[in-house]
């Protein structure tokens, strides 16, 4: 138990730590919309340092979402680096009727990397919203 499967597990950790945030939350999608064990996503701030100067990923990033099976929550600080990715989204789900939740909370911080950060530092603020969301959307389906 003390090495190659302990060493699995933390680096399988090391990994969920990282994903669901910026480039992450990118990777959720992606990968949410092919994968029919996920139940449910929730990103950070995905795509929001990139989308305005990439087409490419505008048009990867909506193309997945068509295909998601499962219910999303999109968050943003009102400050991050760009809201366009998560209205975007937003727009393509509401216009699909999809299930999902665009939730852009109140600037945190002085700048744009402050804010795209904010998961990390003001756990209380988005906390009860994203549990909330998983209990309605995984808890029952398990």
């Amino acid at each position: 138990m003390s090495t190659d499967h302990l060493q699995d597990a933390l680096a399988a950790l090391s990994y969920l730590k990282k994903a669901g945030h910026s480039f992450g939350g990118q990777l959720t999608l992606l990968e949410a919309a092919g994968d029919s064990s996920v139940r449910a996503a929730v990103t950070f701030g995905a795509g929001a340092g990139s989308w305005d100067d990439s087409p490419e990923l505008r048009d990867t990033l909506l193309a997945h979402v068509r295909q998601l099976p499962l219910p999303v929550m999109l968050i943003h600080a009102a400050n991050d680096y760009s809201l366009a990715p998560g209205k975007a989204i937003d727009d393509e789900l509401t216009r699909l009727s999809k299930p999902h939740v665009l939730k852009i909370y109140s600037p945190f911080g002085a700048t744009p990397r402050h804010g795209h950060n904010f998961l990390y530092y003001d756990i209380r603020r988005w906390e009860r919203d994203v549990f909330s969301f998983l209990d309605a959307n995984v808890k029952d389906a398990e």
